[in-house]
């Protein structure tokens, strides 16, 4: 993969990341594990690529955002990238499909989902460093952090006392929301909101809160915002969007790809998020 610049186009709420014409993921690090629906999997079948099922337990939250069991596995060879970007004369960026992927991913295992979308978790994400490119709404996989990016924050995996016993490797940050910090999950399936609060929390909420309602791939919840929420990010701060709202994923959730809108990198393994060098 050194010499592979692996470009996907990522898009819609929550993202999706199409790995290759007609298969597209959900990308969330908020899920334990990758699926990949029946649908997917023929696609990937009539596509040529080998899909091979069998039996082995599985253990974790899935990209619905429920804790699932599931005894029935896929292995799959996954075609990634094999897109590239386009500039007009007005200065507009497109992404287009070079006919090929840029290359296949080998023996991935996935839960076979009962559901209709598939989803890139952290099982296979931890893998990789991903570059998100805000202009292009790209992403890329890489193994190693260009020179032109620097680290903006520390990641830790698994520092909830609820975490202790649980296999996946889930990444917190320190965020500082109005002063207050805090221990927030790093979830990219978290939709619309750059950040997630319990209401438990509203009582100490800075600034008054509007009422609104955010949705889950499962539900719809009533949630209050705070439009004018103080946000200290690493070593970046500014105003964003706080919401506040309960569901049965973590009580604190931020998604650095609704706060900034500009390249960075999510580097799971290394613990860090890193931004672009500005110009």
């Amino acid at each position: 993969m050194d010499d592979v610049d692996i470009i996907m186009p990522i898009a819609g709420t929550p993202y999706f990341i199409e790995t290759a014409p007609g298969l597209k993921f959900k990308f969330d690090t908020g899920a334990d594990m990758s699926a990949l629906s029946e649908k997917d999997a023929e696609t990937l079948r009539k596509m040529g690529y080998e899909v091979t099922e069998s039996f082995g337990p599985i253990l974790g939250r899935d990209g619905y955002g429920d804790i699932l069991f599931s005894s029935r596995r896929y292995t799959v060879a996954l075609p990634v990238g094999g897109y590239e970007t386009r500039q007009d004369s007005a200065g507009n960026r497109s992404v287009h499909y070079s006919g090929h992927p840029a290359t296949v991913l080998r023996n991935v295992d996935f839960a076979k989902s009962d559901g209709e979308i598939s989803t890139l978790g952290l099982d296979i994400l931890r893998k990789f460093k991903i570059e998100c490119r805000f202009n292009d709404k790209t992403v890329s996989l890489t193994e190693h952090i260009p020179a032109h990016f620097s680290k903006v924050v520390e990641m830790e995996h698994n520092i909830h006392l609820t975490d202790i016993l649980w296999s996946p490797v889930r990444s917190y940050v320190i965020v500082s929301v109005n002063q207050r910090p805090n221990v927030y999950q790093v979830d990219t399936g978290l939709q619309r909101a750059p950040v997630k609060k319990p209401s438990s929390s509203i009582a100490r909420a800075k600034h008054s809160l509007r009422r609104d309602s955010l949705s889950t791939m499962r539900q719809g919840y009533e949630a209050y915002v705070d439009d004018e929420g103080w946000i200290d990010f690493g070593s970046r701060s500014g105003t964003k969007k706080v919401y506040y709202y309960d569901n049965n994923e973590d009580s604190f959730q931020v998604n650095p790809l609704n706060i900034f809108q500009q390249d960075l990198i999510i580097d799971i393994e290394g613990k860090g998020i890193y931004f672009r060098h500005s110009i």
